[in-house]
């Protein structure tokens, strides 16, 4: 005759799955953050390749800056001439994203550019030198407190700046630290906060928060 579990017997075997599935989920979560992170590096880097090809057909200049007032969230779009010229693909109709290529961490949004020259407001007026970066002093080998304004790319240290808003997004805490070139607003896998960035300095090099 079979012996049935005694109640004690069933708590204990509860508990311990219990005990298991509280260290177990974390440890998922975690895997999934990590997996996320590198499909968006990935993706980032999809991008800064195509805004090279781009600025090879177009006598080394790089698509403006956009800034959208009159649709929320979507400042700082990718341009719609990497989606003119099939570097990227359309986005869907129903959308009011300019690509179709989606920040992962910002569902209903294209990933961030911005570069330094010509900015576009409110999908038709073009402000000339308008588009600027802050960049930090002796950045990126010895980056310092203090930086400065560019407006120029023949005189900026960093061409273009591409970044997902990553988890756990700040926008007054990133906007006070000057984002998005300081490394100080880059994504930490320690603290699994920041922004996700790709960004071109002056030589050529793309560097960010990712790792190669």
């Amino acid at each position: 005759m079979r012996r049935a579990f005694t109640l004690i017997e069933l708590l204990v075997v509860i508990a311990i799955i219990a005990l298991l599935m509280g260290i177990l989920l974390p440890v998922m979560g975690r895997a999934r953050l990590q997996a996320k992170v590198l499909v968006v590096n990935a993706e980032l880097r999809d991008i800064g390749m195509a805004l090279e090809a781009y600025s090879f057909d177009n006598d080394n200049k790089y698509p403006p800056t956009r800034v959208d007032c009159m649709l929320g969230g979507h400042f700082y779009q990718l341009p719609t001439e990497l989606v003119e010229s099939r570097y990227l693909p359309a986005p869907p109709s129903e959308t009011f994203m300019a690509a179709g290529t989606e920040d992962r961490f910002n569902r209903g949004y294209t990933y961030k550019y911005r570069s330094v020259g010509t900015l576009i407001y409110n999908r038709t007026v073009t402000v000339k030198d308008g588009a600027y970066l802050w960049v930090p002093d002796g950045f990126p080998d010895n980056e310092q407190e203090e930086g400065q304004t560019y407006k120029d790319l023949k005189d900026s240290p960093v061409s273009w700046v591409l970044y997902s808003e990553g988890p756990k997004f700040d926008l007054e805490r990133m906007k006070e630290l000057k984002y998005p070139v300081p490394g100080k607003t880059w994504y930490s896998p320690q603290t699994h906060e920041g922004i996700i960035v790709r960004l071109r300095i002056k030589n050529g090099q793309q560097i960010g928060s990712f790792e190669d």
